[in-house]
Formats: C-alpha cells, sequence, structure tokens
C-alpha cells in the first residue's frame, strides 16, 4: 500500500493514480474506481462521487495549512496544489477525464513529493490490519443478517459496524483522522441507542461489536492511543470479563 503517513502523502497518491486512467473513461467512472466506489451506479448516482471528493478536497486544504508552516516560499507549492483542487472540483462528472486529467502534470507530482517529504509524518497504521477487520466486519454482518436480533439490537449492530467501515474506507484519503473520528462517532451512536438495548434480552449479541473497536483502536497504533474518546470507549468496551459483561455495563453506566 502506498505511504499514507500525511496529507501530501495520499493526495500524491491518488494523482499518481488519478494521472494514469485512460482519457475517454467518463470522469464519473474514473472517480468511482479510485475511490472505491460502483462504477456501474457512478453516472446515475454521483452523490457518493461527491462526498468522497468533498475528503480528498479538504486533504489539499490540509496540504495548505500544513506548507504555510514550512519555511519555503508558497509560489513554490500553491499554483500545483491549486491544480490539484480544479481536478477533484468537479463539475461535470460525465464529461470525459481528458478534461480533468489535463492538470495533473509530472511538475504536479513532483510538487507532491517534496510537500510530502516536507510536512510531518503520522505513525503509520497496517493495511493488512486494517483490511482484516473490514474482513470482520463483513462477516459479522453477515452472521446478524441471518440471526434473529431484536430489532434495536440489529440497529445497534449494524450502526457501529457501517462507523467501523466508513473509517476504513475513509483512510485512504483522509489517513488517521478517520480512524479517530470512529470512536467519537461510535461512542455517540451508542449513546443515543443505550435506552433502546437496556431492557433487551439479546444483549449478548450486541456485545460481539467490541472486539472490533478494540482491534480498530490497536491497529490505529500511537496515533489513536492518544485521543482521550477512543481509549475510554475501548476501555468501557473491555471492562468486562467478556465481551457481553463490557457492554452491558457500559449500558447500565451510561
Amino acid at each position: 500500500m502506498a505511504d499514507m503517513t500525511n496529507s501530501a502523502h495520499r493526495i500524491l497518491s491518488v494523482v499518481q493514480k488519478a494521472s494514469s486512467q485512460p482519457d475517454d473513461k467518463s470522469t464519473a467512472e474514473v472517480w468511482a474506481s479510485l475511490l472505491g466506489l460502483n462504477e456501474a451506479t457512478a453516472k446515475s448516482d454521483p452523490h457518493p462521487i461527491y462526498a468522497q471528493l468533498q475528503l480528498v478536497r479538504e486533504e489539499v486544504d490540509s496540504i495548505y495549512r500544513l506548507m504555510a508552516t514550512v519555511e519555503i516560499p508558497a509560489d513554490l507549492y500553491r499554483p500545483y496544489l491549486e491544480r490539484v483542487s480544479k481536478t477533484v472540483s468537479v463539475t461535470n462528472l460525465a464529461a470525459p477525464w481528458k478534461n480533468y486529467k489535463k492538470y495533473l502534470q509530472p511538475d504536479v507530482v513532483l510538487c507532491l513529493k517534496y510537500c510530502a517529504a516536507l510536512l510531518p509524518e503520522e505513525e503509520p497504521i497496517e493495511h493488512e490490519e486494517l483490511q482484516n477487520i473490514l474482513d470482520r466486519v463483513q462477516e459479522l454482518r453477515q452472521e446478524i443478517e441471518n440471526s434473529s436480533l431484536s430489532g434495536h439490537v440489529y440497529d445497534f449492530l449494524a450502526g457501529q459496524m457501517g462507523i467501523i467501515e466508513k473509517s476504513i474506507r475513509q483512510y485512504p484519503i483522509k489517513g488517521a483522522e478517520s480512524i479517530r473520528k470512529a470512536f467519537s462517532e461510535g461512542f455517540a451512536d451508542l449513546a443515543a441507542r443505550a435506552d433502546d438495548l437496556r431492557n433487551e434480552d439479546d444483549r449478548e449479541e450486541a456485545a460481539k461489536v467490541a472486539g472490533l473497536w478494540a482491534s480498530l483502536k490497536r491497529s490505529g497504533n500511537a496515533v489513536v492511543d492518544a485521543d482521550r474518546i477512543a481509549t475510554a470507549y475501548v476501555n468501557l468496551i473491555e471492562k468486562g470479563q467478556t465481551a457481553a459483561e463490557a457492554v452491558t455495563g457500559l449500558l447500565q453506566n451510561s
């Protein structure tokens, strides 16, 4: 997997892949492919593409902010970052890719490589670990689809797994921020559902999500370890002798 340890590294990876795409493909198909979305539905439903491109634009903006702290003239990088911004600020997804690809010349790639080398790096997260968690999410999703869970517990599990899955799929663009944010969303989701789950007999089934959160925190290394919400959430989840007791305790104390 490409280096994902700062914003410039991540945008560099996106730009290198985008610049090698065929000119005659539609812009929708190119971005759907690069962003891990369904190419077949890209033209008919552009909303997922625009949502992901918003994340890419946020990372480009992050490069601007971070490079402002480096003591080199802005005119050495700003014009090239502006071209990247033009490429991801798509107004016509049906247009041929060559209409946007023209902005991604080799000098843009070179500039991003310099930016990536100059900016501080995050603690790396192993792609294999994240993929393993995704696989476990899929397995648990299949399990609950074929179960007789109550509606409240099913919704809780599905919501928590959706948060975990989204954070991992966004990691190539947003980096460790996407993993940290997941714990805040997961905590908020649990708090919102606590009253619904408190009186359910099948609360033990809800505890199966505990191991996924613990694995996600471990995979996040020092970046996630330093996050207070992530630490608090996993500590609560791992509180009991079993995952079921841990979630039971969390629900009772919420």
